[in-house]
């Protein structure tokens, strides 16, 4: 059987990529708002109104963001060999989140012990040498906080998955790309409707994403087929080419999805609906139809290489790994001032993307010791722009048996 195969670089790979940890970022934001919880740290601005907000993002977030991670395994795969690649995984993935959970991280907890109860007010140093590996508790197991750093450590254990099956099974990877590009993109995009749905309605109810690897099988459940998923079609021209003609559909279907999300979320937050499966599966389906939307916009719109892309795909990891705790310890600085709620979201959006964005300039961006910390290579890479590939007609073509 042939298929198209894309075998250049994709501009829209790098900014969906960016664009994935930029939304965790506002994500997070948007937590300090929420009327529904308490997170790290609660605005006395909160409100239902951040919950529909949170309801454009939630549903699919991470979908995008192991998603785009196996699609970039893919290519990485195609060039390197099996010890040089899970040595570059774990010299990217495992160092930057070795060095989130020691240094970034330790800061949210301690800045917020009085409000978790705290009746001591111990220097940062007793704090991080006595009580910071043994912060949070899970299954009965004590250890550091993992918080915005948990999934790295799953895109490493996926990222050799992906390997060792591409190494010791390459015909039955073929084969299973191979029947996914047959398929009817409805069926593609059902199915991962389906498992959105189920996995938001009864899977995460039931075993929360805990963060722990070995022990967290609902994040398993959902997350693993996305990163396979990208996987197999990351350099699919054929499933390119038919979600680029089915874009409009996919996006029309997205919107209708959303605003029954959105009713049945306003009904279940005002007791009208008590029972939360009917909205969680609608939900989860209009998470499925938001990917590939999102997959959809990114081709169609960003698959332009620029100077601008180059610096947003080298910056963003380190942004990402310290919006959070400039953003907590900021937040608990300024959220018991009262300043208004634009001037308190306004200071928000600095702590959480300014100041890590000039951190990077200043201190990450030319200086390989912290390039390496936060999970870039050594030396930045200087990139030249080819004009982007179109899915059929300039990719190459591959053969598979």
């Amino acid at each position: 059987m042939t298929h198209a195969a894309i075998t250049g670089r994709r501009a829209d790979v790098d900014a969906l990529r960016a664009l994935a940890l930029l939304l965790l970022i506002i994500y997070h934001m948007l937590l300090i708002y929420t009327g529904r919880e308490f997170w790290r740290v609660n605005s006395a601005y909160h409100g239902y109104w951040a919950d529909y907000l949170l309801n454009v993002l939630t549903p699919w977030r991470m979908g995008l963001v192991f998603f785009i991670g196996g699609v970039a395994v893919r290519f990485m795969l195609a060039r390197a060999k099996l010890g040089a690649f899970v040595a570059e995984r774990a010299s990217k993935l495992l160092v930057a989140f070795v060095f989130a959970v020691v240094v970034l991280i330790p800061p949210q907890r301690f800045v917020r012990l009085e409000e978790m109860g705290a009746t001591e007010s111990p220097s940062y140093i007793t704090y991080f040498t006595e009580s910071a590996a043994r912060a949070v508790e899970a299954f009965g197991i004590q250890g550091p906080d993992l918080a915005h750093a948990w999934f790295l450590p799953y895109l490493f254990l996926y990222s050799v998955l992906a390997a060792l099956a591409f190494h010791f099974a390459p015909r039955a990877m073929a084969r299973a790309q191979g029947a996914i590009e047959r398929a009817p993109l409805a069926l593609t995009l059902a199915g991962v409707m389906a498992l959105f749905a189920v996995t938001a309605a009864y899977v995460f109810p039931r075993l929360p994403v805990s963060g722990l690897l070995l022990a967290d099988f609902g994040a398993h459940i959902r997350f693993m087929p996305m990163f396979f998923l990208g996987v197999l079609l990351g350099q699919s021209g054929v499933f390119v080419a038919k979600l680029d003609r089915a874009k409009v559909k996919v996006w029309i279907a997205a919107a209708i999805a959303f605003v029954l999300s959105s009713l049945l979320l306003w009904l279940h937050l005002h007791a009208h609906i008590t029972a939360p499966e009917p909205w969680l599966l609608i939900r989860g389906s209009y998470g499925g139809l938001m990917l590939f939307s999102v997959l959809a916009f990114g081709y169609w719109a960003l698959n332009k290489p620029s100077p601008f892309l180059d610096y947003a795909s080298d910056a963003i990891l380190p942004i990402y790994l310290m919006h959070q705790t400039f953003l907590v310890v900021v937040g608990d600085a300024i959220i018991r001032q009262r300043l208004g709620f634009p001037l308190e979201a306004a200071l928000l959006f600095a702590s959480a993307i300014i100041l890590p964005l000039v951190f990077y300039q200043v201190l990450v961006r030319h200086f390989a010791p912290l390039r390496v910390l936060f999970g870039l290579r050594p030396k930045l890479k200087q990139r030249t722009h080819a004009p982007a590939a179109e899915p059929a007609a300039a990719a190459t073509v591959a053969r598979h048996t």
